[in-house]
């Protein structure tokens, strides 16, 4: 079943519709579900990070539950942990429920999930009445004691002064290159002038002059002046000589200045975007903890404590359960394994995406996405005992040129890259040692699935990985929510999802996963 094109979203729905009976229809004439009670392995799931393009995740659960295929562990992080949570937690069984997580992709909208602009909106009207209130005082204070603004053509000034202010508001960073360009030129250095960036300089700093003389000719700025020179010639002298001071002295005050700056323009900013109530109160609505405890499915909610800056592990179950589980690594569950009593609170804390979402506050630490130490989960699910696992990421292992507009684009793709580089690394640990088996089990007459090697103290195993990812990366940004997109990243995830589970039933038929294996020991050179 090859990914063919992306359809339109409007019949996107009904295509995922015939495509689950194909699906269906075929795992029943290739006898599947025999396969899977006579499979002795076990199979985990891990679930990348990818904000809103996390849809294409829920698609590729769905054909992990048209298929039946039992799951052990679940292992999430990011938007990864919303889903793996979902999952698991509507079922009852080894076999997940992905039902409810597409029907909530299907209406799940920004505001929903705490993704609301206008908050900013409120924050730049509180500066404008501020300013305005501040403005409007000192006008009535001078106005009581007789200093009167007096405006020839008010409108062509308050115009003036809303179109500066716009200037510097859309243009602040681009105002002082033309003055950087001037300096180069009179110095004789060379120059490569950026046009589209000197234009812009060009064009707000002729809007701020035109207005400045508008404003110097509506105050009658030049005959008072000459008006105070006659009159007061010392005082004159003092304020030209005090406003040179500053000019000359700027190098001392700028960096106090901006400290000051830094202090005030910090008063109303938050550590993240948005908030976790909205977002947190929806994942409770949908979430039963009760249920999420309960399922036999093994689900682990990597985060990063802020802290310290080391990865944790939530669970819904507990440690000794866990250690007691086939192949599971038990000083990984005690050293890393955090436990809490609030287990929704634990997703929301893994899925709160850096600079989109506020830390969570969590057994009094503060947490963050998982995705900034583990965004590709694969390693937990190898340490919990997993045998075979299915990588399901929203990139395509090659990932695509980003644009990159403001700085929370560039902060999300810096959060990106470092997801991407942790799942290179951990990629190619695994692929490592499983050249490692496969070299040990030609040399033994063994299958690879049959080696374990020892190395001092740790274990390592044969893990049988199947990557579920587009062939390109999806489009849209991590925070950008569209319904159009979210049907075809389902049915794109879908399709992608029935192709890897059929390479696995072709792999499962010959697999052999003896126990115990056959342990080889390994030295270090």
């Amino acid at each position: 079943m090859e990914q063919s094109r992306p359809v339109p979203a409007d019949d996107a729905s009904e295509q995922l519709k015939r495509e689950r009976v194909e699906f269906g229809a075929r795992l029943e004439s290739e006898g599947a579900r025999e396969v899977w009670k006579s499979f002795p392995g076990r199979i985990a799931l891990a679930l990348s990070g990818g904000g809103t393009r996390g849809a294409y995740q829920a698609g590729a659960l769905l054909a992990f539950q048209d298929a039946e295929l039992p799951t052990h562990i679940i292992a999430a992080t990011s938007i990864g942990s919303i889903n793996a949570a979902g999952y698991a937690g509507n079922s009852d069984t080894l076999v997940g429920n992905a039902e409810a997580v597409v029907n909530h992709w299907l209406g799940v909208t920004p505001t929903l999930v705490g993704i609301e602009w206008t908050r900013y909106g409120w924050m730049l009207g509180g500066l404008i009445a501020f300013w305005a209130g501040v403005g409007n005082l000192i006008y009535t204070l001078l106005a009581s004691e007789g200093y009167a603004l007096s405006l020839h053509n008010p409108k062509q000034t308050w115009t003036l002064l809303g179109m500066a202010g716009l200037v510097m508001l859309l243009l602040y960073d681009y105002l002082p290159y033309v003055i950087y360009i001037v300096r180069n030129l009179l110095a004789g250095k060379a120059l490569k002038i950026q046009r589209r960036r000197a234009a812009l300089s060009i064009l707000g700093n002729a809007i701020m002059v035109v207005f400045l003389l508008a404003l110097l000719d509506e105050m009658e700025v030049v005959p008072r002046f000459r008006a105070l020179v006659r009159l007061y010639p010392a005082y004159a002298v003092a304020v030209g000589a005090l406003v040179g001071l500053l000019l000359m002295s700027r190098r001392y005050w700028r960096v106090p200045l901006s400290g000051f700056m830094h202090k005030l323009l910090r008063l109303p900013l938050r550590p993240g975007l948005f908030p976790n109530y909205e977002r947190a109160r929806f994942l409770r609505e949908r979430l039963s903890e009760e249920k999420l405890r309960a399922s036999p499915i093994h689900v682990i909610f990597s985060a990063a404590d802020l802290q310290t800056g080391n990865p944790v592990f939530f669970s819904n179950t507990s440690k000794e359960k866990l250690e007691a589980e086939r192949g599971a690594d038990a000083e990984f569950i005690e050293s890393m394994l955090v436990e809490t009593t609030d287990l929704v609170g634990a997703v929301v804390a893994s899925s709160a995406l850096p600079l989109a979402f506020e830390p969570m506050l969590l057994n009094g630490r503060l947490y963050a996405d998982g995705g900034l130490c583990a965004n590709q989960p694969l390693r937990p699910a190898v340490r919990l005992g997993a045998d075979v696992v299915f990588l399901i990421m929203m990139d395509s292992v090659a990932g695509k040129k980003k644009t990159l507009k403001t700085f929370v684009d560039v902060g999300l793709s810096a959060v990106d890259i470092l997801m991407r580089q942790t799942l290179v690394n951990d990629m190619r640990i695994a692929a490592n040692f499983n050249v490692t088996c496969e070299r040990a089990a030609e040399k033994n007459g063994l299958h690879p699935e049959e080696i374990e090697i020892v190395l001092g103290a740790r274990r390592y195993r044969y893990v049988k990985s199947f990557a579920v990812c587009p062939e390109e990366s999806l489009p849209g940004a991590a925070l950008d929510f569209s319904l159009e997109r979210t049907r075809e990243a389902i049915l794109l995830g879908y399709r992608e999802g029935t192709k890897q589970i059929l390479n696995f039933l072709a792999y499962a038929r010959t697999a052999r996963f003896s126990y115990p294996r056959h342990e080889l020991e390994w030295e270090l050179h």
